[in-house]
């Protein structure tokens, strides 16, 4: 049961009762955003997030009937570690998303074998633009400090990132504490996000409702989320459970 759906606000803002509510919500507004894409162009395209909140979406996607066939998987952004490693966001989808029904998708990963992902970008960009100009379906998530994809709040990069006229750049989050052990990243720009059709962002807890209810009123070298609220405006719905 949805608490309440939050209006006069350009995107959408509902709040569900428990976790596993949203949970099953997202799955079905994802599943029904990809099947309208495939009716309307024949194919689809999803950029997908990493951390510990997706999961459980992905696993429940994972045995959706749909055309996956038709499907080209990508990520939102990823730590530069190997896929193997247990902070790579390849490593989660192809583990929890891409099984089952799903392991029929295609996939396009972020990390290549280049030593640093600043020489991965021309690659990388010129591989995901077919797909993200635009993506028909984006899953983001948020941190605690305001941070989306990998759009750092501090970082000497999120300009160029946030106004690239690129769909991916390469990102150094050094000193950027969120961003720990892995502060070389790749990301989708601004561009990558923004020029989707449908975006959901899912957040769970009282802390991070509090930092989304803030970066709306703060700037987006604070709060880089705002960057994704402002651009998007209704083809953004936002997800809360506590």
């Amino acid at each position: 049961m949805v608490g309440g759906i939050m209006s006069g606000l350009a995107h959408e803002f509902m709040m569900f009762d428990s976790r596993d509510e949203a949970t099953r919500f997202v799955t079905q507004f994802i599943a029904g955003g990809l099947t309208k894409a495939l009716e309307l162009k024949g194919t689809a395209s999803l950029m997908v997030s990493g951390g510990s909140t997706p999961g459980p979406i992905f696993d429940a996607l994972a045995t959706t009937e749909l055309d996956w066939a038709r499907v080209m998987v990508g990520l939102v952004d990823e730590r530069w570690v190997n896929p193997e490693d247990d902070a790579s966001n390849e490593r989660l989808v192809r583990s929890r998303l891409l099984k089952a029904n799903a392991g029929a998708a295609g996939f396009l990963p972020m990390k290549t074998m280049d030593a640093m992902p600043q020489e991965a970008v021309a690659d990388r960009d010129k591989a995901y633009a077919p797909h993200c100009e635009p993506a028909d379906m984006v899953f983001l998530g948020m941190g605690e400090d305001g941070h989306t994809a990998s759009w750092f709040p501090g970082s000497t990069d999120l300009s160029a990132a946030l106004e690239s006229e690129n769909v991916v750049a390469a990102v150094d989050a050094t000193g950027c504490p969120v961003a720990g052990e892995n502060p070389q990243r790749i990301t989708l720009t601004g561009k990558g996000v923004t020029s989707a059709s449908s975006v959901i962002l899912l957040i769970f807890g009282e802390a991070k409702k509090a930092v989304f209810d803030t970066a709306i009123k703060s700037s987006v070298q604070e709060k880089p989320i705002k960057y994704a609220i402002d651009k998007l405006g209704p083809r953004l719905t936002v997800v809360w459970a506590a």
